[in-house]
């Protein structure tokens, strides 16, 4: 009777283990949630669709390591990616360009990382910045503005010429810009010269934040 009293008992406590195997395995696998596949970040740039008529493309590449600094890798910059689109006006001197670029960092580096940006942008002493009223993007937006600066000098004769301050003015020009994020994607929208004005801003922003999953 003891015999079959532990055979009994023997084979209950197999069944026991084998039940809490399965549940184990059922839980590590079958109940675990699929991993979301993350979309290249060329599939969220600007497209020649999305832009103003009569600008082209000019500029669509990944960005690789070599491109970044060494402060930016330290931040976990992990890829990136830009597109630019030009315009040259008709009997306006100057271009119009538009500078869309796409980074990827942690997540919660993302607030250092884009005040770091908008330091660096603000950084040049012979343009004037302002800010301006940002639209509600992502998990942070911030828009803001860069002018050239002019000056008034006494050349000779009473005559007053208009100068820039800088001597790269063939080069600078009045800008305006947009740095917003969702998640770890961190985007930066720049309209450089004819033509750039925060309504066509607003709309390229909200296009671009409109394709981030």
């Amino acid at each position: 009777m003891s015999t079959s009293r532990h055979l009994i008992f023997t084979i209950l406590v197999c069944f026991l283990i084998m039940a809490a195997g399965c549940t184990v395995r059922d839980t590590a696998t079958g109940n675990s949630p699929p991993k979301t596949a993350r979309l290249p970040l060329e599939s969220l740039v600007l497209t020649p669709s999305d832009v103003p008529p009569n600008f082209t493309l000019v500029e669509s590449r990944a960005k690789n390591t070599t491109e970044v600094g060494n402060l930016a890798l330290s931040l976990g910059w992990q890829q990136g990616y830009v597109v630019r689109y030009v315009r040259s006006p008709e009997g306006v001197s100057g271009n119009a360009e538009i500078l869309h670029t796409i980074v990827l960092y942690p997540e919660k580096n993302i607030p250092a990382i884009a005040e770091l940006i908008e330091r660096q942008e603000r950084s040049d002493s012979n343009m004037t910045f302002s800010n301006i009223s940002s639209l509600f993007l992502g998990n942070y937006s911030h828009a803001f503005s860069g002018k050239k600066n002019l000056r008034i000098s006494n050349k000779s004769d009473n005559v007053f010429l208009l100068e820039y301050d800088s001597t790269k003015e063939t080069i600078q020009q009045d800008f305006i810009e947009i740095i917003f994020s969702k998640g770890d994607i961190l985007e930066i929208i720049r309209l450089t010269g004819t033509g750039s004005d925060f309504s066509t801003l607003s709309s390229l922003a909200q296009k671009a934040n409109s394709k981030i999953p």
